[in-house]
């Protein structure tokens, strides 16, 4: 359904085009360099831009950018940039007001426009900006308007259409290929009955939607809630930027995407500034409301465990295995195959013997045995007593960031203001907003917060998350055992 849609698109806009009306739309055509694949953590090395007005190029610009990152060696190995190269460069904030003004009214254009405009995107955003441009991907339009070609690289296509480039993978030369590409395309004679203002489509509200709610939504770090005209919530989601997301919903094709489009004719959004806290309530939420479009969430479950038996022959055990309503497992996990996979890990963490954990074989010396890094648990050369201790600490590992009863405290909604945690003999049971004087008193604090039930998917984001930050974190008075 998304793919055929896609390709009606494309043949509007091929269309509208050709019928000589091509200077109504103008281009911003743009290639990016960076040092890896992620817009969260990579940055931009380098940026292109030509604009075109359908007919010819108006203008172009070029630079290097200092990513205020190392550039990873195998970067530079396919760029070319060297961090040499960068390190007088201008960073992205002086020229991010050029960018802007030379993009504005034009469609975003690139080769995997996904790509390009995300890393745009986010380095806006590192700045506390919005960007936002209507986009075309000449991936896609080469399939409508070059089927049957082996590949839709913009290298192979360069090739196949002989255009001329003088520096592959730096980006205006990347950039002005991908522009010749567009003319290419531009000149072909594919017809269809519809405007190319949906293929282009424009950031704006759903039908249903009043355009002062949709425009009071916040760039911010939140949950929202999407409301179909009888008042029922629909969807629940979570973002670090609410304003974008709801942006990212309204720019895809997906069949989602065109649900939301139809029913959505209230929004409503808490903001948090704590990404964990949003994610705790989303997960919440959604199983408190059902929300019809959150199919895959609200249907989350965590079947699978791993568990602490004895052996007949006095050793500790590891097990993966399916939950039973009265167990008690050292943790849950989602399926099987994931509870497995920590199996395997924390088996090689702690030396752990492997027919003791992944595979049960007792009396068999395991492989790992016969490399010298197993100390034989597995056929009884190991003393039980060294064994166990082993295993009951890599038993703890999977569960320590939970162990005990305190507080973690992360940025809030607002300065001076704090989400709070509540974690009471290793279970989650309460959050909330404190503000900062008084978050040094543990009763001052627990008094402020808000009991919630707990649930394996809120510790696991619990778990997840610590692994990412750092949060301060206050014991419980009294308390012996500190988490590490």
């Amino acid at each position: 359904m998304a793919i055929e849609k896609v390709d009606h698109w494309i043949g509007s806009f091929l269309y509208f085009v050709r019928m000589g009306r091509k200077s109504a739309l103008r281009y911003a055509i743009i290639d990016l360099e960076t040092t890896g694949g992620r817009p969260d953590r990579d940055k931009i090395t380098e940026i292109g831009i030509v604009i075109h007005n359908g007919q010819e190029i108006v203008e172009t610009f070029s630079s290097l950018i200092n990513p205020g990152i190392t550039i990873p060696p195998m970067i530079t190995r396919i760029t070319g940039i060297s961090q040499e190269m960068v390190d007088d460069a201008p960073p992205f904030y002086e020229v991010a007001r050029q960018v802007a003004l030379m993009t504005e009214h034009s469609v975003f254009v690139a080769h995997n426009v996904r790509f390009d405009y995300h890393f745009l995107r986010e380095a806006f955003s590192d700045l506390g900006f919005t960007y936002t441009r209507p986009q075309l991907c000449t991936v896609k339009m080469s399939r409508k308007a070059f089927p049957g070609l082996p590949s839709y690289s913009l290298g192979n296509l360069i090739r196949h259409f002989n255009i001329s480039v003088n520096a592959r993978h730096r980006a205006l030369d990347d950039a002005l290929a991908t522009t010749r590409l567009l003319e290419l395309i531009l000149e072909q004679d594919q017809l269809a009955s519809v405007s190319p203002v949906q293929l282009t489509r424009e950031l704006r509200p759903p039908a249903h939607l009043p355009q002062d709610l949709y425009d009071q939504v916040p760039q911010a770090c939140g949950i929202y809630y999407f409301y179909n005209a009888a008042g029922d919530v629909i969807y629940v989601g979570k973002s670090k930027h609410i304003r974008r997301r709801l942006q990212e919903h309204l720019q895809s094709v997906s069949r989602k995407a065109a649900r939301l489009d139809r029913e959505i004719a209230h929004v409503d959004w808490v903001v948090t500034g704590s990404e964990l806290y949003a994610a705790i309530l989303e997960s919440y939420e959604i199983r408190r409301l059902l929300p019809a479009i959150n199919k895959t969430q609200r249907n989350q479950s965590f079947p699978a465990g791993i568990y602490l038996e004895s052996t007949d022959r006095g050793y500790h055990r590891l097990r993966a295995g399916t939950r039973k309503d009265d167990d008690q497992p050292v943790q849950v996990y989602p399926s099987t195959r994931a509870a497995r996979s920590v199996l395997s890990s924390i088996t090689e963490q702690f030396g752990l013997c492997w027919h003791l954990t992944v595979e049960y074989e007792p009396g068999k010396p395991c492989f790992r045995h016969h490399l010298g890094q197993c100390l034989g648990a597995c056929v009884g050369q190991e003393p039980a007593m060294e064994y166990n201790e082993r295993c009951s600490l890599a038993a703890a590992a999977m569960g320590r960031d939970l162990q005990g009863s305190f507080l973690l405290m992360d940025k809030g909604p607002e300065d001076e203001v704090y989400a709070c945690f509540q974690i009471d003999e290793g279970q989650f049971t309460a959050m909330g907003f404190v503000p900062a004087d008084q978050a040094g008193s543990y009763e001052l604090i627990t008094d402020q917060l808000q009991p919630y039930p707990n649930h394996p998917e809120i510790s696991r984001l619990i778990r997840q998350y610590l692994v990412k930050q750092r949060l301060r974190k206050i014991d419980h008075p009294g308390q012996k055992t500190l988490m590490e």
